[in-house]
């Protein structure tokens, strides 16, 4: 059994707005198809505030359509949750001369905090002394000249997933067709991956959200996969006189070895599994923890193989 659930949010708190249940079980396959439109506005719960439409979270994407239709067809996922975000109407960077860059992240249905801009001031074309804006490091100041905004990718061991401009009302033209094919939530396929720059020309103005999906692929499960890969290949490594083929190998170990020192690794896999835990069913939770407890008692088992062999290797021991 599976549930398809929509929810609403203030921007860009997060706060719930209760704007009734609605809530569906249902069984796929077979399939099944949901239709929902966003009103413009809704009123707060204790009526003194109208809040306008910004964007969906449709559960693997976001869109300003207000309009979406989802297609389940694979099923398996146990809760996919879809929010309509709303805000307070005011001035936006379209009538302002700056580019405002938020970070959001998809899995998680919020604005990522706590990891500093997303702005690559590196890749991004910025005029001269627009960056931070105002002493915003989320901000580019498009006075003196047009801005290219490039991303960060990855960020806060999250992929980039594209961007969004917000505006609010939305866009109530069309629909958005979302579906469950190529993966359901929490998996590697579930999320978007890609989206170039982002230009803004000079004197103008843009509200953006840097999206972000899946978790980035150096992960601890990926890195001993190939640390083993590299340790088993057939041959001696010459640190003397490498080969082109040492000296790649050499260069890979080194490469993986300093993404494990302690602080080094973004804890990728383990992160999405836990973001991705209040979505999963029963039987995903057993299935996901017994997989941690099996990559544990594996890495348990190569440090003592290590250990074992460094002890042996030592000089007077």
């Amino acid at each position: 059994m599976s549930q398809f659930t929509v929810v609403t949010k203030l921007w860009p708190t997060g706060a719930s707005l209760d704007t009734g249940t609605d809530e569906t079980t249902l069984t796929v396959p077979p399939s099944a198809s949901f239709n929902r439109h966003a009103a413009n506005f809704v009123v707060s719960p204790d009526g003194t505030h109208n809040y306008q439409f910004l964007f969906w979270n449709t559960g693997r994407h976001v869109t300003n359509k207000r309009h979406v239709h989802w297609d389940f067809s694979v099923g398996g996922w146990g809760i996919w949750t879809a929010t309509k975000w709303y805000g307070t109407p005011g001035p936006t960077g379209g009538n302002q001369p700056w580019v405002d860059v938020e970070p959001f992240t998809i899995g998680g249905d919020a604005l990522i905090t706590g990891s500093g801009t997303a702005i690559d001031a590196a890749a991004s074309t910025i005029p001269a002394g627009a960056f931070p804006y105002s002493g915003n490091d989320h901000q580019i100041g498009t006075a003196g000249g047009a801005v290219t905004v490039v991303a960060k990718d990855p960020f806060a061991s999250l992929e980039f997933a594209g961007w969004d401009q917000l505006m609010f009302g939305g866009d109530d033209t069309g629909e958005f067709d979302e579906t469950d094919a190529g993966g359901g939530p929490g998996s590697a396929s579930f999320f978007p991956v890609g989206g170039g720059p982002f230009h803004v020309n000079q004197n103008g103005g843009a509200n953006l959200l840097a999206l972000y999906g899946n978790h980035a692929k150096s992960n601890l499960g990926s890195i001993l996969k190939d640390l083993g890969d590299i340790l088993t290949k057939p041959g001696p490594i010459s640190r003397v006189d490498p080969s082109p083929e040492d000296r790649l190998r050499l260069a890979i170990l080194e490469g993986l070895l300093l993404q494990t020192r302690p602080g080094a690794v973004e804890t990728g896999g383990l992160q999405a599994l836990t973001e991705a835990a209040p979505r999963m069913s029963l039987d995903d939770l057993n299935a996901a923890l017994k997989s941690v407890q099996t990559t544990l008692a594996l890495g348990n088992t190569t440090i003592s193989a290590l250990q074992a062999q460094i002890k042996a290797k030592t000089p007077g021991k």
